[in-house]
């Protein structure tokens, strides 16, 4: 065995003895949040920062990024280092954590006996944890015998943390989260999420797009892709796979023509590929700001892949393409070396492959794209784009921000009266 494989063993061991150890702690009315790569973003922060304005609950932000913890303490936010001793003093303490990805946005070793929920940062095409059936990822949620799986929990140790919570935004996506995280429908709330919820609550906080790039263009068009599963980090390449796909040089020529402006999002792992787009006209890279949320009711098209942020822009009628230029290099490699995708894709409007109205697979189909009115949708894609709509986002759902609060509070209130019974039958 590899020693970077012993190491993640050792640590895992650590974890489990620390949840343990931790579980026998009192835990105060408090709540500690964090985000994946140590970045102040996405549902996390949405629920931080409406926590702060509202004061719900004191709310505290952790993470690793000394630039990140800099510029909340000086807005005056309460943030901490994750290894200070008030960092790890407030994640040993605090009863709620609220985290986009795994306890360990906030702290692996400190959760146990905390109220964990998972806020998680996408409703998926790509299949996740333990329904992945294929890729890389594939070996971290499956195994065949228990003492296999039990060393994968162990290796793995974050992957199988199982949340409290997870907020699901429909029945469709809530049947896709119970699956993938092995949860129960009591364990879900149906309710939006607070990354889509922000801005409606405090428009007043939207940054101005025209103000923010010194500009006026016709249109807005985003390019968010999800990352491709290489396993690959920043360091370890600087070959971008995006160069099969665009001839950067021609777009920015057609960009310029039509006045408008091609916004570039690059998953955060591959967000170093584009530093070499920063001087072409017409196209700027926003792969390291926070989040794109603050600007996305102002785009004017979404392009991605299969990026579950177009079911973000569903609820402002932003239209959206897929453009899967790599589809054909997969299909030749036999076994695809990504994920799979969950079946309801093959049979929604809009988004399966063999609906071809909204997806380009080259080049030339994206430069025939941009040149048309793409905002002017036909009747029949109203109504497609309509029911989508309602498969993602139910129409009853309920605002983030009261249901997370009403239920903390029924939460907190359950508790009370739990160790009260148990004070007097003692007593």
């Amino acid at each position: 065995m590899k020693q970077t494989h012993a190491m993640s063993y050792i640590k895992g061991l650590i974890a489990k003895i620390c949840e343990v150890l931790c579980g026998l702690l009192t835990r105060q009315h408090k709540a500690v949040f964090g985000c994946y790569k140590n970045k102040f973003a996405d549902n996390s922060k949405y629920l931080f920062l409406h926590w702060q304005l509202n004061g719900f609950m004191r709310a505290i932000w952790i993470s690793a990024d000394n630039q990140v913890l800099e510029q909340l303490n000086a807005k005056g936010y309460e943030a901490y280092h994750r290894w200070s001793l008030p960092g790890i003093y407030h994640s040993l303490t605090a009863k709620f954590y609220f985290y986009s990805s795994y306890v360990g946005d906030i702290n692996r070793y400190t959760h146990g006996g905390a109220i964990k929920t998972n806020l998680w940062h996408g409703s998926p095409l790509k299949k996740i944890e333990f329904d992945i059936d294929q890729g890389p990822l594939y070996e971290v949620y499956h195994s065949q015998q228990p003492m296999q799986k039990w060393l994968k929990s162990v290796k793995y140790y974050q992957e199988y943390i199982k949340p409290d919570v997870m907020l699901c935004p429909s029945e469709q996506v809530q049947s896709l989260f119970t699956s993938a995280f092995k949860l129960t429908k009591s364990e879900t709330l149906l309710c939006s999420n607070p990354r889509s919820d922000f801005y409606a609550c405090y428009p007043h906080r939207q940054t101005d797009l025209s103000k923010l790039f010194n500009g006026s263009y016709q249109k807005v068009i985003l390019y968010a892709p999800t990352w491709r599963d290489s396993g690959l980090t920043a360091t370890q390449t600087n070959v971008s796979p995006y160069d099969a796909g665009f001839n950067w040089q021609a777009l920015s020529a057609q960009l310029q023509r039509n006045n408008q402006l091609l916004l570039i999002r690059f998953h955060p792992n591959e967000a170093h590929l584009a530093k070499g787009l920063q001087s072409i006209a017409n196209i700027i890279d926003i792969s390291e700001r926070d989040d794109v949320y603050d600007v996305l009711k102002q785009i004017d098209l979404l392009i991605t892949d299969s990026s579950s942020l177009f079911i973000d822009v569903l609820p402002n009628n932003t239209p959206f393409r897929f453009y899967c230029f790599d589809n054909e290099q997969t299909a030749t490699q036999g076994v695809s070396s990504q994920r799979s995708h969950y079946d309801y894709a093959q049979s929604l409007p809009l988004i399966s492959d063999s609906d071809n109205r909204w997806r380009l697979t080259n080049f030339k189909q994206l430069q025939v794209c941009l040149d048309s009115d793409f905002t002017a949708l036909s009747w029949q894609e109203k109504q497609d784009y309509e029911r989508l709509k309602r498969w993602f986002w139910d129409k009853q759902e309920k605002p983030s921000f009261n249901t997370l609060e009403q239920w903390i509070t029924e939460t907190t209130s359950a508790k009370t009266t739990m160790v009260n019974r148990t004070y007097n039958t003692v007593r």
